[in-house]
This record gives C-alpha cells, structure tokens and sequence, in this order.
C-alpha cells in the first residue's frame, strides 16, 4: 500500500514519571489507535468492494477512459481517507512507542518493576497469528515480560490480515532494531500490549526467542 510520507514533526508531550500513570496513557493512546484502525478497515473493505483496487489500482481501463465498473468518487474518497488515517496512526505508534520505551527504560535502570502488561481494553483484538517459545534468560524478549505460550496478534504493524510469511516478521524485526515495537499480546484470556525493543544481546540474534506461524 502506497501512502504519502508526513513530514517530521519533533513531539513536545511530557510523559508522566509514574508507571502507573505511563500505563493509563499508554492504554488511552491505544484505544485511540483502534479506533483509527476501524476507520482504516472501514474504507480498506470500501477498496476490495469496488474491483479490489486497492491503493494503486488502475481508475482507467485499456482505452484510457475512466472505468465504469466501479464507483470512482467511493475509490477516491476512500483512498484519501486511507492516507490520512494512515498518518494518523503513526502519531499515535508514535507516541506509543515514545511512552513504552520510557516503561522499558524505566525497568532496565531500576526505577520501575517489570513492565506491567498494559490491557488492550474493550475493543475486540485481531486473531493471534504467531506463537512465542524459548524466550531465554536475559534476552530482549525476556526482558519484554514475554513468556513461552504467549500468542501474538499484532507485532508492529503486522497482524493477521497482512501477514503471509515468516520473512514479514524478520522485516518488522529488522526496522525496529533497537526500537520499542508495540505487540499485542493474548495470554490465556488476557489481550494486553507490551514493547519488544529488538537489539544486539549476549545471546543469538537479536530477540532471545522463537515466534511460529499458527496454523490454525
């Protein structure tokens, strides 16, 4: 999907010290990514309807007259929408990762407890698609409060309706070294969000565990 890049804009927010308070924020902040995501997938299913075309689709046909097999102003429309909701969301993955980073800064220098699972809340979490095994000892995963068995719904910006192969994990992976990367997280009947920052250990790699493509 092609989107428009936005321009840079350095962030002024002021977050709060407390873990408790950095958890609330973290937890309003990811209703708020939510709900973009909903009005993301609202026009998204509006783009498959008419023709799949998608971002990049073709609005003309073969005789370079406007194609009339499907509505062109709900194309349009919808694609605009889709990249401004797109830019959007990285505001907010923004600020997501600005305020997990501080939670994970905050454990690795001893000034808070294990970060706290931050509960996703009452809107539905996409399907898990992945699972977490061999987290070691010290790892940036162990590190993360993950622990074997957990399930992953979203890593990043990667989720069950876009992922295809294990190799868009590694990428997600590879662009978030040494970056806080937002997870979304199911344990037992618990969904919550925490932050996996990928980065050069002791250990093999730069994760410290496994992640395997759920089958079913």
């Amino acid at each position: 999907m092609m989107v428009t890049e936005p321009e840079q804009q350095s962030s002024t927010t002021t977050l709060p010290d407390n873990t408790e308070e950095l958890t609330a924020y973290i937890q309003r902040l990811s209703e708020e990514r939510d709900g973009i995501q909903r009005q993301i997938d609202v026009h998204t299913t509006t783009l498959k309807r008419e023709g799949n075309v998608g971002m990049n689709g073709a609005l003309i046909d073969e005789e370079q007259y406007p194609r009339s097999d499907i509505d062109l102003v709900a194309v349009r429309t919808a694609r605009n929408q889709v990249i401004c909701l797109t830019n959007d969301m990285r505001d907010v993955m923004g600020k997501v990762e600005e305020a997990l980073t501080k939670l994970h800064e905050n454990t690795r220098t001893g000034t808070g407890a294990q970060i706290p699972p931050v509960p996703v809340g009452a809107v539905p979490c996409r399907p898990p698609f992945l699972s977490v095994n061999g987290v070691l000892p010290g790892s940036p995963a162990d590190e993360a409060g993950l622990q074997d068995g957990d399930l992953i719904c979203q890593l990043g910006s990667l989720h069950k309706d876009n992922f295809s192969r294990l190799a868009d994990v590694a990428e997600v992976v590879r662009l978030g070294v040494n970056k806080a990367v937002p997870l979304k997280i199911k344990r037992g009947d618990a969904t919550f969000t925490r932050a996996l920052k990928p980065r050069t250990w002791t250990g093999r790699g730069v994760l410290g565990c496994n992640v395997v493509e759920l089958t079913q």
